[in-house]
This record gives structure tokens, sequence and C-alpha cells, in this order.
């Protein structure tokens, strides 16, 4: 575009050039592997023990392997160990596979493909004589509101090492619904396998040949028909034999058989029920019924519909319980009762494919050498030398799929593993994590152009409210606040489940985190209807609850507080310009290191000062509460702000400790990003000292995480460092990826990583957080030219831009409400108009 032009002709409606490809394509919507998944059915806290027999990696004429067994497994090994990690032996599947999985809980993460819907899930083991898919319904929990955890010391059913209780009036945990398994009794013949995840499509398929029959398998959980869908077709008339099951993950669990059908039923002891019904259509051939499973012979084709539900209802006034899972069964398959394969699959694919083709990086191509590798080889290719930017856009279209599959209007958000889990007990429970991964799960939707994805979480919180204020009335009371009885206003602990339960330590700044990210919603949409309606009214409370909670300092810190206990002021300076009457956050923790207990920690004074901020003008574009946001914005003026440490480092703590550390959070960065209140544009010295602070932040160690990488690069990229914002991408598939690109916390599968990353690699093409739009704001080497269609910037503007050599070469912006906005360029401060849209 000729900027100068632009410039001179100030505000027209602007039609730029459209993108024009910048690299030649590669298939970089597709995840594949020629290798069956290792497969293995395990039960969990059941005096079954672990199931044995379904490993799935032989193949056609090998040798099927002696493997040891383990008759009697102790308690140690039925369940995941410590929330860092910790692995065990299982000797069984060691031998199975080679080493490659000491037990079956790592098995379980690396080797599936996932499908979903939000609601529904399933993790695909396409094996080599049978396939495994793994059953979710997102609301499928254990636990309850686990009242009467009150502080940060300690709670009566959360074990920071060994994770959360699974008792029923406890915490709970997200539960697998049970495995279904279509066994074709035969391994599969070497050189003609392949399975994959068509990312565009929304599916996961697999191609297999046993005893000389080619048999294609197609999966997928349909949003418009909320079932999932198996089908299989072989090449012959006649050639589809296979047995159908379920296996079962609690002992108290039942099957039934009718004519075309199998049922699943399982009731926990908490009042959650849940169903899930396999109906068989085949073509050709027979289906017989047995005992606790139905056989398939002689076919040319099935379709198995399974329809999962449960009894929960997500209203606390309803005690989070509504219709049984039979009955909305039932209303399910008959709403889809007419509709064959190729209509539900006809469905699903306009469905899926209209999110999924919102939005398209292209990145420059990949050698062929590397085109040619299985996903697994060429990310080990990867591990030794970091230049295969097609992997990089797989691994950006895998976290688009991963967002739409899991998230969608009408289900519960996504939890540290997303909706997929094989586990009773599984890391953390899966849950909500309040001080960074459940944020980051949702770092995604807005600027990558899936707003409608973003609400089930806003949802969820509106949601939890009422539960959340009751748990903070009983925290304040237990802690002898005198604002105790005060009713307005939440805050949340770390770990939240569906019930508004709330698990381990108190997370004080945590809903005002979420506050970030209602008001977000809004800025990226401008829907004013949902920011009066919803929006403005849960940010408000958030604000008044800190309206009465923030402590007031004197001149130089008189009674500034650590470890919960008083500090003498005087040996700190640091604290020696505290004006009479700044104001704090009392009792902070910096997740997840240094002192508890203290006032004014970097962290909480950001996302609070941040919370104030946005309130202030959803208050003003609402035109309402004129003198209460007058008020809040004299009160946000008196926070402590960030301050500059003696190395030249933003402080994490009001007292300068030392800033060298491994540490996995970077907490006291949180006003670069997610914040916005530091920028090299508006506070470059703070910018400046924000960068010092993440060179001290080193990226080994401790620092090694899914979601810490991922952070790092947003930092990086809002600090305009391509070149390290890339990096941290390079360390996160490096150090903390699986074979099936499911990112991890050091060895727990841990997927917040995946969205994340996926808004990082946008984050370094385009900005729109100082009500400016950035293009090209952190371009590196590794991807010299490329362009990207469909991102979404804030006041609702969808960004198409084309680069090279560090430069933007062709640019468009449209809107459907096209206003003036101002956009940086190549250097160069414009203001345009966006092209309109429909």
């Amino acid at each position: 575009m000729n900027s100068k032009l632009a410039f001179l002709i100030l505000l027209p409606v602007v039609t730029l050039f459209a993108c024009t490809p910048a690299v030649t394509r590669e298939d970089t919507q597709r995840v594949w592997s020629d290798r069956p998944a290792f497969t293995r059915v395990f039960e969990n806290e059941d005096e079954r023990g672990l199931t044995s027999d379904l490993y799935d990696n032989v193949w056609e004429g090998d040798l099927v392997p002696q493997l040891p067994r383990v008759p009697d497994p102790s308690s140690e090994i039925k369940r995941w160990q410590s929330n860092e990690g910790q692995d065990y032996l299982d000797e069984e599947t060691d031998a199975a596979t080679g080493g490659k999985y000491p037990n079956p809980v790592r098995l379980w993460e690396g080797e599936p493909y996932p499908i979903g819907n939000g609601r529904l899930a399933a993790s695909v083991f396409h094996g080599s004589g049978r396939d495994r898919y793994a059953l979710n319904e997102v609301s499928f929990w254990s636990g309850g509101r686990n009242g009467g955890t009150i502080n940060n010391k300690g709670d009566k059913s959360f074990d920071g090492e060994n994770g959360p209780d699974v008792t029923e009036d406890g915490f709970g945990g997200y539960q697998p619904v049970g495995d279904f398994i279509v066994d074709f009794n035969a391994p599969v013949k070497r050189g003609s396998f392949v399975r994959e995840i068509l990312l565009d499509r929304g599916e996961v398929a697999s191609v297999a040949t046993r005893n000389g029959v080619t048999v294609s398998g197609t999966a997928f959980c349909s949003y418009p028909d909320q079932v999932m869908v198996l089908h299989y077709r072989a090449d012959r008339p006649g050639g589809l034999t296979a047995g159908l099951s379920f296996a079962l993950q609690r002992i108290q669990d039942r099957i039934s058989v009718g004519k075309q059908s199998l049922t699943l039923t399982s009731h926990l002891a908490n009042g959650m029920n849940c169903e899930a019904k396999a109906t068989v259509v085949h073509y050709g051939g027979t289906l017989e019924t047995r005992p606790e499973s139905l056989r398939l012979a002689g076919a040319d084709s099935c379709t198995v519909i399974l329809a999962i539900e449960t009894n929960y209802e997500m209203d606390f006034r309803k005690g989070w319980r509504g219709e049984e899972p039979a009955a909305k069964i039932a209303q399910r398959m008959e709403r889809i009762r007419g509709l064959d394969y190729p209509e539900l699959h006809k469905r699903h694919l306009k469905d899926f494919g209209e999110l999924f083709g919102r939005m398209e990086l292209d990145l420059p191509s990949s050698p062929d050498s590397l085109q040619r590798l299985s996903v697994p080889r060429r990310l080990e290719a990867y591990r030794r030398q970091a230049a295969d930017p097609g992997l990089e856009e797989i691994l950006f279209n895998f976290g688009r799929y991963l967002m739409i599959s899991t998230s969608r209007p009408g289900s519960l958000p996504a939890g540290l593993q997303g909706i997929w889990n094989g586990m009773i007990a599984a890391p953390w429970g899966n849950d909500y994590h309040s001080n960074i991964n459940f944020q980051m799960v949702y770092w995604l939707p807005e600027t990558g152009n899936l707003p409608e994805c973003h609400l089930p979480m806003i949802d969820y919180l509106s949601a939890m409210r009422e539960p959340n204020r009751l748990a903070t009335l009983e925290y304040l009371e237990a802690i002898g606040d005198r604002g105790g009885t005060q009713t307005n206003g939440w805050i949340v602990y770390t770990s939240h489940n569906p019930f508004g339960g709330n698990g381990w330590q108190v997370n004080l700044p945590g809903s005002a985190w979420y506050g970030l990210h209602i008001w977000e919603h809004f800025a990226f949409t401008q829907d004013t209807a949902y920011l009066r309606r919803q929006a403005y009214p849960m940010m408000k409370e958030l604000c008044e609850y800190w309206e009465s909670h923030l402590k007031t300092l004197g001149e130089g810190g008189k009674s500034f507080e650590s470890e919960y206990k008083p500090v003498d002021v005087s040996l700190y300076p640091e604290l020696a310009g505290v004006k009479e009457g700044t104001l704090v956050v009392p009792n902070g923790w910096s997740p997840e290191h240094g002192p508890r207990g203290e006032d004014g920690v970097a962290h909480d004074q950001q996302i609070v000062s941040e919370l104030f901020l946005n309130t202030i003008r959803a208050a003003r574009i609402l035109n309402v509460d004129r003198e209460w946001a007058a008020a809040l914005e004299e009160k946000a003026a008196r926070l402590y702000p960030p301050q500059i440490g003696r190395k030249g480092n933003l402080m994490e703590w009001m007292i300068d400790r030392e800033p060298e550390t491994d540490h996995r959070h970077t907490s006291h960065l949180f006003a670069v990003y997610p914040g916005s209140t530091i920028s090299i544009e508006k506070t470059p010295e703070l910018a400046e000292a924000a960068r010092k602070s993440l060179l001290w932040r080193k990226n080994t160690g401790n620092s090694r995480r899914s979601w810490a990488w991922t952070w790092r690069s947003m930092l990086w990229a809002r600090l305009q460092e391509g070149d390290k914002a890339h990096a941290m991408l390079e360390g996160l598939m490096t150090y903390n990826m699986l074979d099936n690109l499911f990112t991890t916390h050091h060895i727990p599968l841990q997927i917040d990583g995946n969205y994340g990353i996926a808004a990082a690699m946008i984050e370094m093409l385009v900005q729109s957080h100082n009500d400016v739009i950035q293009l090209l704001p952190a371009p590196c080497r590794a991807w010299p030219e490329g362009q990207i269609k469909g991102v979404r910037a804030r006041g609702n503007i969808s960004v198409d831009l084309s680069w090279k050599d560090g430069r933007v070469t062709d640019w468009k912006l449209s809107s459907p409400n096209p206003s003036p906005v101002r956009v940086l360029v190549n250097g160069e401060h414009l203001e345009v108009i966006p092209e309109k849209t429909e």
C-alpha cells in the first residue's frame, strides 16, 4: 500500500490489495502418523486393578511379545502421582511400549488424537488390532461445593503434592465415561496404516489393511446434532467384521444390550448420573447380540452414533442437577431420526468448517524431506534443529482445532487437559486453574476470530457468582475480616469445579483477572448489549469487593506486612517513596513462589488496576454510575504503581528482592501481557524494566512448562522482540510437546500451551491493545515471509496482511461497523476507515 497516499486522503474507506500467496503451500491442516496407537484400557481406584492385554503395536506377522503380568497392582499405581508429574513404573506398559511409556497414564497422554464439540469428547486410539475411543462428557464430575476451604495455608481436600481428594462431598475431579472398543481381532499389515487429524474438517480418520481388507474409519463430534459419530467402510463388499463393546471405568457401571445398541450407565456417589448409548447402523452383513457386546460380521460399512448425556445443569438454585440422561438421549436421538451418515457428516463439516475457515496462516514451506515425515518423526527432527515453519503452522492450526473442539456455546469451559481425560484421578482433577492456566486457554478466541468459543468461560463465571459469594464470605469470616458480611463481589481459589466448588489455595486477584476476559470479549466484539447485560454487572461487583478490601499504607510504607506479620519498614529504603494513603492488595503471593501474606505484590496490584480501569471505561461507554466511576478512578490513581529495582528489573514485590531465577511463573509481568498498562509506546521505561526481568527469568529447569513457554512468547511479542518470542515457541516444541502435539507441564499433559501458543503466534503479527492496530509488531527471522488472514483486532475489526523481510507488503482492514481507526505499519502512523463487511 502507498502509505503516504492513504495519509493524505485521511479517512477514506480502505480497500487494500487482497493478500496474495507469499509462500508455496504445503498440507499444514493435517496431523498424522503411520504407526498404530499403543492402546491400553486401564482402571483406576477399582479393586479389579488395571486391565491388561489391549496393546496394539504388533504388525501382521510379528510375534506377540510375552509381557510381564501384574496380578495384584498396588494402590500406588492406580492413580496419577503428583502435581509435578512424578512418574511410576508399570512393568507391563513399559515392556509393551519398548520403554516409550513407563505407565498407562503416560501412554494415554501421548498416543490419542482428540475429537470434541465442547460437550462431548473422545481420545481416539486407532490401533493395530482394535480402535479405542476414550469417552468424555464435559459435566461428568465427582465432588461438590467443597465448602469450608478457608485460607492460604491449606484446606481440607487438596494436597499440593498429590492433587485433589477424589471424594464425593469434596472437590472431586473430571471423570471418564468409559471406552468404546471396535475390535477387528487381527493386526494391521505393515506399511498399510495411517491415522490422522483433519484439522479443517474437525475429524480423526484412519486407513488400515487387515487380512487383505482395507478399512477406512472416520470419527467426529457433531456440534449441530450433539452426538459422536464413528463410521467404518471396507474396500470390498462384506469385508467389515468387528466386535463392538464398552470397557468400564468403575466397578458399579453397567452395560445393557439392545437389538442394535449398547448402553453404558454410570452413577456417582454425588448424584451425578451419566449414560452413553451406542446405536449401530450397518449396511450388509449381520449384527449379533452377545451378553455385553455386539458382533458385526460381513458388512460393507457401519455407523455408530454415540449419544452421551448427564443430569448436570449449570444452575446453582437447582443444585446443579437437571433432567436425567436417558430422557435427554431419547430426545436427542429423536431429533436426528432420519439423518443418515452423509447428512450427519455434511452438517458437521458445515459447522466446523465455518469456524475453522475464518483464519488462515501461511508460513514459508518446509523442505520436502520434512514434509514427507509423519508428525512424530518430524517433531524429533525439530528437536534436533528447529527449522520447520511448516510444522509450526500445523501447531497453529492444531491450536485452533482444539479451541473449536473444546469450547462451544452451551458447554462448560475447558480445563487443564481440555475436555479429554482417561483417569479417575486426573492431574489436579482436570480443574479450572485461576493463576494462569484457565486464562491461557481463553487467550485465543478473540484474536483467533472465534469469539463464541470464549462464551463458555464467561457463562461459567456468571453461573458461579452466587457460590463464589458464599465461598468468599466463608473465607472472610474465617480470617476475621470485618467486611465479612458484605455480599457484593467475590474472590476465587486457585482451583474450581463445575459445582461452585473451590479447592486449593485462595487466589485473591484471580477473579479480577477473570474480569479482564469479561471485558476483552466486549473490546473485540463491541457488543454493547452483552456489556450492559452480563459484563458490566460482574465487573462492577468485582470492583466493589476490592473497594472494600484494599489496604491503606502510611507514608514510607507504614503498616506494610509480609508473611502475615508487620515489617520494620526502616530496613527497606525502597519503601521510603510510598505516599500516605497508597492502596495495596493485602496478604498476597506472587504465584507460585516468594513470601506469602505480603502486601502490594506486583501481580496483584497490576490485575486490580487493570480491572478498575476497564470497569471505568465500561461505565462511560454505557453512560452509567458516573459518581461511582469517578470515585473508582480516584482509587485507581492511589494504587501502588509498578517500580524499577536496583538491577533495572520490574520489581515483583514492594521489597526489592533478587530477580534472577528459573521460576516458571512470570506473574509480575501481567501488565505487559495479558494486561496492557505497560507497553513500549506508553511506558517505555517500565517496558525496558519488564524486558530485563524477562531476561532474568531463565528458560531452564523449573521454567520448562507448556504455559511458561507460551506466556513468555506472548511477553516477548508485546515487547516487540520477535526472535525471542519465536525462541519460546522452539522451547515449547523441543521440551514440552508429545507425539500428538499435546503440550505438557513437565510430565503431566496440560494443553493450555496449545491454545496459548497459537495466540502468541498471532500476537507476533498483529496487536491492538493500545488503541492502535500494529501490523507485524514482532517479526522474526524464522518467518522471512508469509501472510495471515482473518485476525480479529479490538473494535470488531478483521485484519489481513502479508509480509516479507520484516516489512508489511499488503494489508486490509474490514469491519461490519467501520469507523476511524489508527494503524501502525512499517513505522508509519495512519488513520483510516476499514472496508465495510456484511
